[in-house]
């Protein structure tokens, strides 16, 4: 029987504080440390981010991979010499064009890696948000639900004296059936909101979590003449100026292939050993060749060769492929500039964006400063007794009205500044958005 008591004890002790451990307060401090760490989208970009790390690994490997071959060489008669021989050959190139477009391509993952990260952040404050308003507008709607249950329970007691109509109860009554439907409606979308949030951070929704409520904020927007500022570090900008860089160095490469090459050769051979090597002013290059005979045997005499080889290579499509590149960097100059001003336009949007939820944000702050006051007055009527239950109520239902616009308001506002910090690429954190307590925003 102890054993028994025991257990009981321990479950309910698991039931009393597990629950209260799955009801945990989220914040969004926290929200944003945690979409970091689990976000899926992050982890793809990180993974790509790898992917470009080693095209540029193998694509500069190729300018420094040494092979080995053994192959049998046969003389042309039959009678010359002829047997296997062992070949260390490598190629060294000091052309760092030819890997120009890994480069761009690794240092686009890395933009895109932050920006991912940015944009999760960005998305992880507008679920946050959402879940805020999910909550208000519920609340709004018990709170009418349940001033339409005290109408309802009024004009049934009229009724029952013969002082109300039997339509006007109906009528009530329906009134009262719609708003529980849109109570639970809205349950059920707040609860799709918390499972959406949790998603973002890579987790599952355990139990009923409860958000905690944002602190007031100021925002520090710069002036409108300094926006152009933010336009050549726009990642737009970046990626193509990272084309223009691909296209700099393809031009380059084939305004070498037209030129004479100019290679200085050398050679050394002793006993079954010969080596050779190759360098090409023009390309850049380093070509060098290490041999062993495996048939032959014995000593001979030292060999040894320096020699200056001069090439030229012709070929008419190298004109056409120059003119080519050279058109590719005009339309890029045309799409830099056309980039540019699209840029500065969408800071010019996102900035007055901003300015205009700050005024709406002002006006609803005015409105809920007087249903303030008044309900304030109606609660004192309401306490002496001068005041019946349902115009109390409404009095109530218009004061969380007008609190529930202005935490809208305030939640425009916010989502307009996280629009704005995405455009000027500036980080989103905590910090950012909220100053810290006793001190001023960074």
């Amino acid at each position: 029987m102890r054993r028994v008591g025991l257990l009981f004890l321990c479950l309910g002790y698991m039931l009393l504080f597990g629950s209260a451990l799955w009801a945990q307060e989220v914040t969004l401090k926290e929200a944003l440390e945690r979409a970091l760490k689990n976000n899926p989208d992050i982890a793809k970009a990180e993974l790509s981010l790898a992917i470009a790390q080693s095209e540029l690994r193998a694509a500069r490997g190729d300018t420094f991979s040494p092979t080995v071959s053994i192959g049998e060489q046969i003389g042309l008669f039959g009678a010359s010499r002829s047997g296997f021989s062992l070949q260390l050959k490598d190629t060294i190139s000091f052309d760092t064009s030819l890997w120009e477009e890994e480069k761009v391509n690794l240092e686009k993952s890395r933009r895109s890696l932050e920006a991912t990260q940015e944009e999760v952040k960005r998305r992880v404050v507008v679920a946050y948000l959402e879940v805020l308003r999910g909550e208000r507008e519920l609340a709004l709607a018990q709170k009418s639900l349940e001033l339409s249950r005290e109408k309802l329970r009024r004009l049934e007691e009229e009724y029952g004296k013969g002082e109300a109509a039997a339509f006007l109860l109906k009528e009530v009554q329906g009134e009262c059936r719609e708003k529980e439907a849109v109570v639970a409606s809205l349950k059920a979308q707040l609860q799709l909101y918390k499972e959406r949030f949790f998603a973002l951070l890579g987790e599952e929704m355990q139990g009923d979590p409860t958000f905690a409520p944002l602190p007031e904020f100021s925002l520090f927007l710069p002036e409108e003449a300094h926006l152009s500022d933010f336009v050549d570090i726009s990642d737009t900008l970046e990626d193509l100026k990272g084309q223009q860089q691909v296209l700099e160095a393809s031009l380059l490469r084939l305004r070498r292939a037209e030129r004479p090459h100019i290679a200085l050769e050398g050679t050394y051979g002793k006993d079954e050993w010969s080596f050779s090597t190759k360098y090409d002013f023009s390309q850049r290059s380093l070509d060098v060749v290490l041999e062993r005979s495996l048939a032959l045997s014995g000593s001979s005499p030292e060999t040894f060769g320096v020699g200056l080889v001069i090439s030229w290579d012709f070929s008419p499509s190298l004109a056409e492929q120059k003119k080519q590149v050279t058109l590719k960097k005009e339309m890029l100059l045309l799409d830099l500039a056309t980039a540019r001003q699209n840029v500065l336009f969408d800071l010019r949007e996102k900035y007055l964006a901003v300015l205009k939820a700050r005024e709406i944000l002002e006006s609803k702050k005015a409105v809920l400063e007087a249903q303030e006051e008044a309900f304030a007055i109606r609660k004192e009527q309401f306490a002496l007794g001068a005041l019946d239950a349902v115009t109390f109520l409404e009095s109530e239902l218009q004061f969380l009205t007008a609190q529930k616009e202005y935490e809208n308001a305030r939640y425009d506002l916010l989502e307009s500044f996280l629009a704005f910090l995405r455009a000027t690429e500036t980080p989103i954190s905590w910090e950012t958005l909220f100053a810290p307590q006793g001190g001023e925003k960074e």
